[in-house]
């Protein structure tokens, strides 16, 4: 239904269009005109060819006519029989009276007298009446009429000459227009995957576009490699900020945590039961408060390209381990079971350990915001070629919306992004598992929870590749 809608079309759809179609009337408009070229000027260049016959019989039976010897006019007139387009030919006398007569098919009619001096083409053949003179004296007239299939089987040859002109110029121009509309559109597609990759918060701003030449396109790519630039400035700018923003605020949330940690101990003297929970819920925030400016020097370090990591033997109950170290005492709050799974394995990996601990420690802490009850599983196991450490909950799930940009920038803090856990920390965790050329994957449904994997590379497949 594209090609019927052409302003819904492709770009590329509608160049090759316009370019067959215009190319198509072309072409077909000059085989037209040279097609009724031929079908107006035939019977004038006809007749006058059937003239030159007509003088030559003329000439010929005028001595007949004179001396009214009919029977050497008729077989004058029979030589017409080398001529298989004349139809019929007839010789008049002085008064205008059938002499002699010549006619293909013997039921054939004649015009009874003579008419004027004419050549016509009329009801389908062709006619010329001419006198016949001896001296000066007319001694009679004759009449010849041609067909015309002669131009007829022309014309239909044109005809056909002029469909499969029409046919092949219709494939020629299609090939063409196939081949050098990309020259137009690619140019322009490379610009909207780009705009489409910076929309998404995937596009890199230090890349440029190829300017291909100075036409309008090429003006849109120089305009839009301006627009990436300035992008490009604003976004350096936004690093710089949160940079040192982030330093600013690390010191002293890190101090008012401390703070709150002393007098939580009874260092600042006893507290009332009420003066506990609030500082319990201060402690609390203190420490999301000081995740997130840890998590927005992260992005920060990685939009810049300056994360680092160091690879070597790592076990993977190790990381388990120090990951889950510190959330006992939200785990109880919330209700929530913790299971341990193949803690047993002696699973060794190739990895930065405090990079694989972080990128833990973020689903663990997403999985514990979208569960408000039930049990909480991390398992340890090996996922095809790959080590892999598992976080499953029981919580709220995810739609498909969600899974598509969960690991981008695009759902970052907010309501909806707490309790989804779709915040900087799975980006960063995404970042991490690349670096290390390992991956996370999920899988998730609404209402039924959602399951993490980390894919992180064994010690024992990096040693078989050294060997």
């Amino acid at each position: 239904m594209d090609w019927f809608h052409f302003m819904d079309m492709p770009l590329r759809k509608k160049i090759m269009t316009i370019t067959v179609i215009s190319t198509s009337a072309a072409l077909l408009m000059a085989c037209l005109c040279f097609f009724l070229y031929e079908r107006f000027t035939y019977p004038e260049t006809r007749l006058n060819s059937l003239s030159a016959w007509v003088q030559i019989l003329g000439d010929n039976s005028s001595a007949a006519l004179t001396f009214n010897d009919k029977k050497t006019a008729e077989e004058m007139l029979k030589t017409l029989d080398a001529n298989s387009h004349i139809l019929r030919a007839c010789l008049y006398d002085a008064k205008g009276n059938v002499f002699a007569w010549y006619a293909k098919e013997k039921t054939a009619s004649f015009p009874a007298v003579a008419g004027k001096e004419e050549a016509m083409y009329a009801g389908g053949t062709l006619q010329i009446f001419r006198n016949i003179l001896s001296g000066q004296d007319r001694v009679g007239s004759i009449y010849l009429e041609q067909d015309t299939e002669e131009m007829t089987s022309r014309l239909e040859t044109y005809t056909v000459i002029t469909v499969l002109i029409g046919f092949l110029s219709f494939l020629v121009s299609l090939l063409v227009a196939s081949r050098l509309q990309r020259y137009v559109t690619q140019p322009l597609q490379n610009i909207v995957d780009r705009m489409k990759d910076i929309s998404r918060g995937e596009g890199d701003l230090t890349k440029r576009l190829e300017v291909s030449g100075n036409d309008e396109i090429g003006q849109v790519a120089e305009a839009f490699n301006a627009f990436v630039g300035k992008l490009q400035t604003v976004a350096e700018m936004k690093l710089d900020l949160i940079s040192v923003v982030s330093h600013q605020l690390k010191t002293p949330v890190a101090e008012i945590n401390g703070f709150i940690e002393n007098m939580m101990e009874g260092l600042a003297g006893d507290l009332s039961p009420k003066q506990k929970q609030y500082l319990d819920e201060m402690r609390l925030i203190g420490k999301e408060n000081y995740r997130l400016i840890g998590d927005l020097l992260s992005v920060s370090k990685i939009e810049r390209g300056v994360v680092t990591v160091v690879l070597k033997s790592v076990s993977a109950k190790d990381v388990v381990t120090l990951a889950i170290r510190d959330y006992d005492h939200i785990l109880q709050e919330k209700g929530l079971i913790l299971r341990l799974e193949g803690m047993e394995n002696n699973l060794q990996l190739y990895a930065d350990r405090e990079k694989v601990v972080e990128a833990l420690r973020n689903l663990l802490n997403n999985a514990i915001k979208c569960t408000d009850k039930g049990t909480i599983s991390i398992r340890i196991g090996i996922d095809g070629n790959q080590g892999m450490i598992e976080v499953k909950d029981t919580g709220i799930g995810m739609d498909e919306t969600t899974l598509g940009r969960l690991f981008t920038q695009n759902r970052v803090l907010g309501k909806e992004a707490h309790r989804s856990g779709a915040g900087l920390g799975l980006y960063i965790s995404k970042h991490f598992m690349n670096l290390q050329k390992g991956d996370i994957t999920v899988t998730s449904k609404k209402g039924e929870g959602s399951c993490f994997k980390l894919l992180i590379p064994l010690l024992k497949a990096q040693e078989g590749a050294a060997a």
